[in-house]
């Protein structure tokens, strides 16, 4: 529950008036009984790798830290790929990735990031996530290289990605030739949209969605 439907439930429930901040600040401590600081959390990310690796052999968790100049040592970012995940998607699905991250919009800000395929249904079959602070080119080449480092290079592999420069980038430097690149269609529109107008337009994603000559 939000603080605001909190403080809209207690104030009906008891004969009271509450301010939004006070009810935040109780809902923020309740959090934290329940779940722990995030900072607890970051201090816990040895133990889930040691867990992890532990309970199912062969998973990657990779934790990057810096350090600074006092000494202490802070969390940079994170790659995670469970190895049944990536057996999965080796033995039993087509050899595409769509490789992309969103926003990250707690406390801490960031680039939750992931590869994931597509199985025997259809559906999205996740191989891989990490974290990171932002989608530059070094972020992209290290998540990259650690999912190249899980997945190696599947004959016919292709990535598909966005229009994003960093991350163009990384997957050419990574993978080099060994893969085919290409680029989300829905980036592609709004750029051709930009430059184009009339008919074309509406044969467009058809074209898209067809796997054969004949059904262009």
């Amino acid at each position: 529950m939000t603080a605001k439907k909190i403080k809209d439930h207690l104030e009906h429930q008891f004969p009271l008036k509450l301010s939004y901040n006070k009810v935040w600040e109780g809902r923020q401590r309740a959090l934290e009984g329940l779940h722990g600081t995030w900072e607890d959390g970051f201090k816990m990310l040895w133990s889930f790798k040691a867990e992890l690796e532990a309970t199912c052999p062969g998973s990657i968790v990779e934790i990057d830290c810096k350090k600074k100049k006092d000494g202490r040592v802070y969390f940079s970012r994170m790659f995670v790929a469970i190895k049944a995940c990536v057996d999965g998607f080796l033995v039993g699905c087509r050899p595409y990735l769509g490789v992309d991250s969103t926003h990250l919009t707690g406390k801490y800000n960031g680039q939750l990031a992931a590869a994931t395929a597509i199985d025997g249904h259809n559906w999205m079959y996740p191989v891989a996530y990490g974290i990171f602070y932002k989608e530059t080119k070094a972020d992209w080449g290290w998540f990259l290289t650690q999912l190249k480092r899980a997945i190696g290079i599947p004959q016919g592999l292709t990535i598909h990605t966005d229009a994003c420069k960093g991350l163009e980038t990384a997957v050419h430097k990574v993978f080099g030739e060994a893969v085919e690149h290409r680029e989300c269609f829905r980036h592609l529109m709004q750029n051709f949209r930009k430059h184009f107008e009339g008919d074309v337009l509406k044969y467009m994603w058809p074209c898209a969605w067809a796997c054969t000559i004949r059904r262009l």
